[in-house]
């Protein structure tokens, strides 16, 4: 499976928010993960490029592409918003697209993070009752 078909599966699971004006809520909410940029994006789509809030990066495929991954007919700017998704979407990209090792190990950490708070969080469910 390549990277950008493992796009689907984040859309069946409702992961994956596309649209300039979506994409751009998502990451001031910090619901972003991951904003992926297409090759052919115009100058809006690359602004995203310079957001330090959320890592981005850009597809080795142009808008019509991502579109036609997506549903749609056209799609230069598209975020990820699981943090699992992202992480596996990027190890897909590496075994395609060389350079990316930093983005790979960053999300990693993120999603190592992300599952040890996943484990607290029943464990002070539990604290709160006790103390009740």
């Amino acid at each position: 499976m390549s990277a950008v078909t493992f796009l689907e599966l984040a859309k069946k699971a409702g992961r994956i928010e596309s649209g300039e004006e979506t994409v751009a809520m998502c990451v001031r909410a910090g619901r972003a993960k991951l904003v992926l940029i297409a090759s052919d994006a115009g100058r809006s789509a690359r602004g995203f490029e310079r957001n330090d809030g959320c890592p981005t990066v850009t597809l080795n495929c142009g808008k019509s592409e991502l579109g036609a991954v997506l549903g749609r007919e056209t799609v230069s700017v598209a975020c990820l918003t699981d943090i699992g998704f992202a992480s596996a979407f990027v190890d897909k990209l590496s075994a395609e697209t060389p350079g990316i090792e930093e983005l790979k190990a960053e999300l990693s950490m993120a999603r190592d993070r992300a599952a040890e708070r996943k484990k607290e969080r029943p464990q002070k469910a539990q604290k709160r009752k006790k103390q009740r």
